[in-house]
């Protein structure tokens, strides 16, 4: 009974803070994506992979990387997810946890060709014995090569089938004003991933994008964040200037302002 008890409270923890987990799986996305990009582009241009930026990219147990804490976030939030209400999230920590395993796969590689490939190819020159063993090394390392090229590809590929997904389910997070707010406060974010401005995304998860703003800002004005409350709904009034949230919520943070200004 205290085992169910504690995983319940756990459970309840975890649920009630979802919302922050989300936001931060949002910003490590962006920040492994964006890793892996500087990888690929220097792979393209030059057809050479480093071991030690893979090596950074996934870290270690003791030290994960930005791409280990992601697919950990991932398995944390749709492990154990309802595939009907969240299927974009199950298919998100799925492809994450292959991309994880695929990068390993390919660090492997890697060190192999980067520590041994010289060696290999030196021993070409050496006597016949050795220059035999050579030989087929070299054969082994050029089929290592060509399978560093096509876990680069399969990467590639994946990282953008995980974008295509983590954007597909933001419509569902329209209740997650964290989120929103993240979003809002990091715009350059949503043209990076996904190469749309801020009120396209907002045109599709609300009714309209001052919706959006006003989420926000009434977040902001729950925590006494009045200044960007207070910003936030002039964003929003300036998108729908009938706005009557806006409205409303702008003069009540202009008296806030002018009573504190008063009292000091």
């Amino acid at each position: 009974m205290q085992n169910q008890a504690a995983v319940t409270m756990k459970n309840k923890w975890f649920e009630e803070r979802r919302s922050l987990f989300v936001k931060n799986m949002l910003k490590e996305f962006y920040d492994t994506f964006t890793v892996f990009g500087e990888i690929y582009t220097h792979y393209i241009s030059y057809q050479e992979v480093s071991f030690e930026q893979i090596d950074k990219l996934i870290g270690k147990e003791s030290e994960k990387g930005v791409l280990w804490r992601l697919k950990d976030r991932c398995h944390q939030l749709w492990r154990d997810a309802n595939p009907e209400h969240e299927m974009s999230g199950r298919l998100l920590d799925w492809v994450m946890g292959s991309i994880f395993h695929e990068t390993m796969k390919l660090k492997e590689n890697i060190y192999m060709f980067q520590f041994y490939g010289p060696l290999a190819e030196s021993m070409k020159k050496e006597n016949s014995t050795v220059k035999f063993c050579g030989v087929e090394c070299q054969k082994f390392m050029e089929r290592t090569y060509q399978e560093i090229q096509k876990q680069m590809e399969n990467l590639g590929f994946m990282f953008g089938r995980a974008n295509f997904l983590l954007r597909a389910m933001m419509p569902d997070q329209a209740h997650n004003d964290i989120l929103v707010r993240y979003l809002i406060e990091n715009e350059d974010i949503v043209d990076y991933l996904w190469n749309e401005r801020l009120d396209a995304l907002f045109d599709e998860m609300f009714a309209s994008p001052e919706e959006g703003y006003c989420l926000a800002a009434k977040s902001y004005l729950e925590g006494q964040w009045y200044q960007q409350a207070l910003e936030t709904y002039s964003i929003a009034l300036k998108k729908n200037p009938a706005s009557k949230e806006a409205l409303q919520n702008i003069e009540s943070l202009r008296a806030i302002h002018q009573n504190s200004k008063e009292k000091q």
